[in-house]
């Protein structure tokens, strides 16, 4: 890997290199959370007109994909500990297309139809290295890679989960249906998947990385160690024993496949926190917020629970009258999280209260 001297064209690399190494060692930097700051751009410039087309080409030529990315960042400013960095996948779950999902190609994003009915046609889906987007997602890499060294941090392709990916790629209803009523066939097939998109992993993290300064995910958590993240946020339907019967193992095998795991989650998920916090192998949780689930401030039990256990917590996205709240009443050794403000100046002014809690809180802590 390049030295973090070859990330000169990231504002202030070097020091925030060390921040999130610190993160790692459960430290706190500067006497300051890693804070992620972000508001919206009131001068977005208009994008070009193919922007705006619900086309394949869009989202699988490298070059245009780069193009657009780059018009969509416009709509934010970042502040404090977000830097510049990307990812190629062309949407969420990517990796279902890499086993033979059918990608519809939107204005905005990239989602997948379903491609089987019942688990008897299971056999059909693999990942295969001639797959058609798998083969357009390599020359994606490939592209990026030389494009951002030593100009943007790399990001890791977002596979997405288990339990995601099977309700992609079967009707819901179905899915829904035949994780009760063949939950070991369902069970077996999901973790095969997950085997599978770690020989996937296995094969992206040398080009990734090639040209990189460690790894970043998207959302954006940053590490000098093999990272993976996951994610499984179709597990609001099911009960803990069910999930933790049917999709768990598969997060399990995925989780430690990496030196760092990340798993994104959502409040809404809440009934499954327990078994989550027995997979040792996830070192931090990216705890989010369903708009169903009640005040987010509300969850700070949860909060403290995950950071009990051990591991890490990112929390997002917090609106700005919020962060007081989560600070005070956080460790902030291993604490993380994205807030959102209205202006420029209220990011600029949220970062001085934010270094200003932390310092509260770690002296009234005693650390």
């Amino acid at each position: 890997m390049n030295s973090r001297l070859d990330y000169e064209a990231i504002p202030d690399w070097t020091r925030l290199r060390e921040r999130y190494l610190a993160f790692w060692r459960n430290e706190v930097a500067d006497e300051c959370i890693i804070a992620h700051i972000q508001n919206p751009n009131p001068h977005q410039p208009e994008p070009e007109s193919w922007m705006q087309a619900a086309a394949k080409e869009n989202y699988l030529n490298p070059e245009m994909f780069f193009a657009l990315q780059n018009w969509r960042r416009t709509a934010w400013n970042w502040h404090a500990d977000l830097f510049k960095y990307r990812i190629a996948s062309y949407g969420p779950n990517v990796f279902v297309g890499f086993v033979g999902g059918q990608p519809m190609f939107g204005e905005n994003t990239v989602w997948h139809e379903p491609v089987i009915n019942r688990l008897d046609a299971a056999d059909r889906l693999h990942f295969d290295e001639d797959n058609h987007y798998w083969k357009k997602h390599l020359e994606t890499i490939d592209f990026y890679s030389k494009k951002l060294a030593g100009v943007e941090q790399f990001g890791m392709t977002d596979f997405g989960g288990p339990c995601d990916w099977i309700s992609t790629l079967m009707p819901t209803e179905n899915f829904l249906v035949a994780a009760i009523e063949d939950s070991d066939r369902m069970r077996d097939f999901v973790l095969r998947l997950a085997r599978e998109s770690n020989r996937a992993y296995d094969i992206l993290y040398p080009r990734i990385t090639r040209r990189n300064d460690g790894i970043v995910n998207w959302m954006p958590v940053w590490s000098d160690q093999r990272m993976g993240t996951v994610q499984d946020d179709v597990a609001i339907n099911f009960s803990p024993a069910l999930y933790a019967e049917v999709f768990l193992p598969a997060l399990r095998e995925m989780a430690s496949h990496t030196e760092k795991t990340v798993l994104h989650w959502h409040d809404g998920c809440s009934q499954h926190l327990d078994a989550l916090l027995g997979v040792n192998e996830i070192d931090l949780i990216q705890y989010g917020h369903d708009p169903n689930s009640g005040v987010f401030t509300q969850k700070i039990p949860e909060m403290q629970r995950i950071q009990a256990s051990g591991k890490k917590l990112f929390i997002s996205c917090v609106a700005a009258h919020e962060v007081e709240t989560f600070i005070r009443a956080l460790d902030p050794r291993g604490l993380m999280m994205i807030i959102n403000t209205a202006s420029d100046e209220a990011s600029r002014q949220m970062q001085d209260d934010v270094s200003r809690w932390t310092k509260e809180r770690m002296g009234a802590l005693g650390i």
